[in-house]
């Protein structure tokens, strides 16, 4: 009997190892999307660590910048959430979240004059959201349902290629993505009727992903996103 017991000890813990049952990620953000904003800030918690993160314009930033994330999120919440790494600890062999999603994030804790290259935008329609930007070569459009909720799995899609650049720092939009026709750097001179979208996922090939809903609300030009997401294998 004993022998039986612990067997079945040792299979419940091995699914719970194979599954990642009871490994959650919790997100708690807010974004004001018209203006720098003080209150802005991306909380979170995944794998036995909890960040509270905001925009530090004291911290030193890249080459030789100021300002950057207090908890440096950018690097931990990939570390943590958005990549599968492999075992070097260094490279990541595919995503476990939406790129889209963990961009988002990522403006609360940034510079303001990046949302605004970015042409971040939210319009409402009641408590359903679309969410847009464009960041380096890519376009991002994450849409809620009618109650407010980013079901991470199938809210997000992404245009690739929109962009094209010389150095991997200033991106020019390519005539055939813009309004005008003519290659532009302003992102507002983005059609977005002109891309082709595909969803925006965690990788096919990832060894684990996150699943759930996040809810979501936008009010005065703020953006807000809270929830609790699951790691399945």
């Amino acid at each position: 009997m004993k022998n039986i017991i612990s067997f079945l000890l040792l299979y419940v813990i091995i699914l719970f190892s194979l599954f990642g049952c009871g490994r959650s990620a919790k997100i708690d953000y807010r974004m004001n999307v018209a203006g720098p904003d003080n209150g802005n800030y991306f909380n979170w918690s995944a794998k036995n660590v909890t960040v509270r993160d905001a925009f530090d314009p004291s911290a030193p930033g890249e080459n030789g910048t100021t300002g950057a994330s207090k908890a440096k999120s950018t690097t931990r919440f990939d570390a943590a959430v958005t990549y599968v790494i492999s075992s070097n600890t260094v490279k990541h062999t595919g995503y476990a979240l939406s790129s889209g999603l963990r961009g988002l994030f990522l403006y609360a804790v940034a510079p303001d004059v990046i949302r605004v290259n970015d042409q971040l935008s939210v319009t409402a329609n009641d408590k359903e959201l679309t969410i847009r930007y464009i960041h380096r070569d890519s376009a991002y459009e994450i849409k809620t349902d009618a109650a407010g909720k980013i079901n991470v799995t199938t809210a997000c899609k992404i245009a690739r290629g929109v962009c094209s650049t010389e150095d991997q720092r200033t991106f020019t939009l390519k005539p055939d993505f813009s309004k005008t026709g003519s290659a532009s750097s302003d992102m507002g001179d983005f059609d977005w009727s002109k891309a082709v979208f595909t969803t925006d996922a965690s990788s096919e090939d990832s060894t684990h992903h996150y699943v759930g809903s996040l809810d979501a609300e936008f009010a005065n030009n703020v953006l807000t996103i809270k929830g609790s997401l699951k790691e399945t294998r």
